[in-house]
């Protein structure tokens, strides 16, 4: 099942990719890149700022209001999945590109 993730993106190193920053369930950051196809942002385009966004996850088991999800990436500090909140993510169909 997809969810989407609240976070952090600003522009990444190459063409159509972006960083991401995001926090865990216990609090710890997270960082990783991904190709731009992956995020949703609250702002059109984004440029040398970081902006609200929407990273697009997949969940791969729920319970107690916690969730284990993987990452279109390979983190920074761990691997591909990171456990969250129930409350960092939304379910929702992405909104459509324009």
């Amino acid at each position: 099942m997809e969810a989407l993730l609240r976070c952090r993106i600003s522009r990444g190193m190459f063409s159509r990719e972006v960083a991401v920053c995001g926090v865990t369930a216990d609090g710890a950051e997270f960082s990783l890149f991904v190709p731009e196809d992956f995020v949703e942002v609250d702002e059109s385009e984004v440029g040398t700022a970081t902006v609200d966004g929407w990273l697009l996850v997949e969940v791969l088991a729920r319970e107690g209001g916690r969730m284990l999800v993987r990452l279109p990436g390979q983190t920074f500090e761990n691997g591909q999945t990171v456990t969250l909140s129930d409350s960092q993510v939304e379910f929702r169909h992405r909104r459509e590109a324009v």
